[in-house]
C-alpha cells in the first residue's frame, strides 16, 4: 500500500513539474546539449556515404570479390552491435557524457586509420570494427543523455534531433563526394573514379581517402561539443554526485521548482542498484520486463521494415529501377531531402500529437507504399543480368518507374518522420532510471544487430526477387501496426520519474 502511495505522489508531482516551462535561457542551454549529443548521427550520416564511396575503389585495390566487399561494409554494422551494448551499461559507471568524448576519440583515429589502409583488407576490417563500435555506443547513448537533460514537453523534438542530423550527415557529405568526384581528373585505366588523386592542403590522395578523413574532422567537431557540455543530472544523481546535479537542472530546467526535481530523482533510484542487466529482469528472475521486451521489438522492427537496404544500397535500387548509375546517384539526394522534410515534420509534431499516433500513421504509410512498390517491381517485365539473375525492367516503362519513385519516396518520408526518430525517442525515455543504461545497450544491440540483418541479406534476396523481398518488408510494417497498437506506451510530456509506472 505504501508503495502504490509513493508512486502516486511521484506522478503527481511529476505531472506538476512537466507543467512547469523552464525559462528562455534553460531550455536553449538544454538544446545545446542536444545538439552536441546529436552530432553522432552526423557522424552516422558522414560515414555511410564515406563507405559508398569507398566500395568501388576497394574491390579495386584489394581485388576481393564483391561477397567480401559486401560483408566488409557491414562489418562496421556488425561491431556497432558491440559497441551499443557496452555503451548503456558503461555509462552508469563512467558517465553519458564519457561515452560521447570515447566514442568520439574512436572516430578521428580509425577514420584516419582507414584513410590509410593501402591495399589491405585486414586493416580495414580492424579499423572497421573501432569505428563501428564508436557509431554504435555513440548513436546507442545520445538518446538517453537528450532524454536526461531535456525538459518533458519538448524531448520528442530534442532526441528526434539525432536522426535530423544523420540525414543532413548524409546530404552534406553526398555533396561532398561530388564535389570531390567532379574536382578529380579521370583516372587511369579501368580504375574506378574514386580511386583519382585530388590534391589539397598539400596532400595528393585518393577521393575516397579524402572521404574518411573528412569523417574524422567530423569526429574531432564531435569531441570539442561532447567537452563542452554538461554531464546528464540522473547519472550524476545516482552516483551521489547531487550538488553538480543540481548545477546541471538549474542550467538546463532554471532555477524553479529544482530541488523538487532532485528529491523525485533520488527517489526513484533509492531502494535501487542503478544498472547491471540483473536489473532488466522480472520479480521473479525468470524473464524480462515487459518494458524490456517492448523496447527490443522496438528496436528490431525498426530495422526489419528494410530501411537500411535502401540506405546503404541507394543506388543499386535505382539502377534496378531503370536510372543510370549518375542519375542514381541524384536520385539518393532527392531521397536524402525527402527524409529531411519528413524528419522537420515529425519533430514539430513528436511533442504535440504524440509518440503512439505518429507511430501508427508510419506503420501505415509504409505498408501501402511497400506493397505498392512491391506490385510494380513483380508485374515489371523481367531481364537476366550477367550472372543469369532475372531482375525487373522499367527503363522501357516511365509509368511503372515513375509509380515505383512515388512510393519509395512515400515510404521514406513515413519512415524518415516517424518510426526513424521516434523509435530512439521511447528507448531513451520510457525506461525508468534505474534502469536505462542496460536497457538501452539491449534495445539499441538489437536495433543494430538487425540493422546488420537486413544489410546483409538484402543483396541475396534481391537478387532471388527484388519485388518479392518488398513483400516480406511490407510484412514487417503490418506487423509493427499490431506492436504499436497492443505494446507501445504514450510517453508525451510525461517526466522520466513517471516512467516507473511502464515496468509496473
Amino acid at each position: 500500500m505504501s508503495t502504490s502511495r509513493s508512486r502516486e505522489t511521484r506522478s503527481r508531482e511529476s505531472t506538476v513539474l512537466a507543467a512547469t516551462r523552464p525559462p528562455h535561457a534553460a531550455r536553449r542551454r538544454a538544446v545545446q546539449a542536444a545538439l552536441a549529443a546529436s552530432i553522432s548521427g552526423l557522424m552516422f550520416g558522414w560515414d555511410a556515404m564515406a563507405l559508398n564511396v569507398v566500395k568501388n575503389a576497394l574491390q579495386f585495390h584489394t581485388g576481393s570479390g564483391s561477397g567480401l566487399i559486401g560483408f566488409a561494409v557491414a562489418f562496421g554494422v556488425l561491431s556497432a552491435v558491440l559497441g551499443a551494448f557496452l555503451a548503456g551499461r558503461l555509462s552508469d559507471r563512467i558517465g553519458r557524457r564519457a561515452i560521447m568524448v570515447v566514442s568520439a576519440v574512436l572516430f578521428i583515429v580509425a577514420s584516419t586509420g582507414t584513410a590509410f589502409i593501402g591495399d589491405s583488407m585486414a586493416l580495414f576490417l580492424v579499423w572497421r570494427l573501432f569505428s563501428g563500435m564508436a557509431m554504435g555506443a555513440a548513436m546507442t547513448i545520445a538518446p538517453a543523455y537528450v532524454s536526461e537533460t531535456a525538459p518533458a514537453d519538448m524531448r520528442g523534438m530534442l532526441v528526434s534531433l539525432r536522426q535530423f542530423m544523420l540525414i543532413i550527415g548524409l546530404f552534406v557529405c553526398g555533396l561532398l563526394g561530388d564535389a570531390m568526384l567532379a574536382a578529380a581528373p579521370s583516372p587511369a585505366g579501368d580504375a574506378p573514379l574514386s580511386t583519382a588523386r585530388l590534391g589539397l592542403l598539400g596532400l595528393h590522395l585518393e577521393v575516397w581517402q579524402w572521404a574518411f578523413l573528412s569523417v574524422a574532422a567530423g569526429g574531432l567537431i564531435y569531441l570539442i561539443a561532447s567537452l563542452l557540455v554538461p554531464e546528464s543530472p540522473r547519472f550524476l544523481i545516482a552516483r551521489g554526485r547531487v550538488k553538480e546535479a543540481r548545477g546541471v537542472l538549474v542550467r538546463t530546467l532554471g532555477e524553479t521548482s529544482v530541488d523538487a526535481r532532485v528529491q523525485e530523482i533520488s527517489e526513484s533510484l533509492g531502494g535501487h542498484s542503478i544498472g547491471g542487466f540483473r536489473s532488466l529482469l522480472n520479480r521473479s528472475g525468470t524473464n524480462l520486463q515487459r518494458i524490456v521486451w517492448v523496447g527490443i521489438g522496438l528496436a528490431a522492427l525498426q530495422q526489419l521494415v528494410g530501411i537500411n537496404a535502401i540506405f546503404y544500397y541507394a543506388t543499386t535500387i535505382f539502377s534496378t529501377i531503370g536510372f543510370g548509375e549518375q542519375a542514381a546517384l541524384q536520385q539518393t539526394l532527392i531521397l536524402t531531402a525527402v527524409k529531411i522534410a519528413a524528419i522537420v515534420t515529425g519533430m514539430l509534431l513528436v511533442d504535440r500529437v504524440g509518440r503512439r499516433p505518429l507511430l501508427l500513421v508510419g506503420s501505415i504509410s509504409m505498408f501501402a507504399a511497400l506493397v505498392m512498390t512491391a506490385v510494380v517491381m513483380l508485374t515489371a517485365p523481367q531481364v537476366a543480368g550477367p550472372d543469369g539473375a532475372l531482375s525487373p525492367d522499367l527503363a522501357g516503362s516511365p509509368g511503372r518507374a515513375a509509380l515505383a519513385l512515388v512510393a519509395l519516396c512515400l515510404y521514406v518520408f513515413a519512415y524518415a518522420g516517424t518510426w526513424g526518430p521516434i523509435m530512439w525517442v521511447l528507448i531513451g525515455e520510457m525506461f525508468p532510471n534505474r534502469l536505462r543504461g542496460a536497457a538501452t545497450s539491449v534495445a539499441g544491440g538489437v536495433e543494430w544487430a538487425s540493422n546488420f540483418a537486413v544489410t546483409l541479406t538484402f543483396p541475396v534476396l534481391a537478387a532471388w526477387s527484388i519485388g518479392s523481398t518488398y513483400v516480406l518488408y511490407a510484412a514487417v510494417a503490418l506487423l509493427s501496426i499490431g506492436f504499436v497498437v497492443k505494446f507501445v506506451p504514450e510517453t508525451k510530456n510525461l517526466e522520466l520519474e513517471q516512467m516507473d509506472d511502464f515496468s509496473n
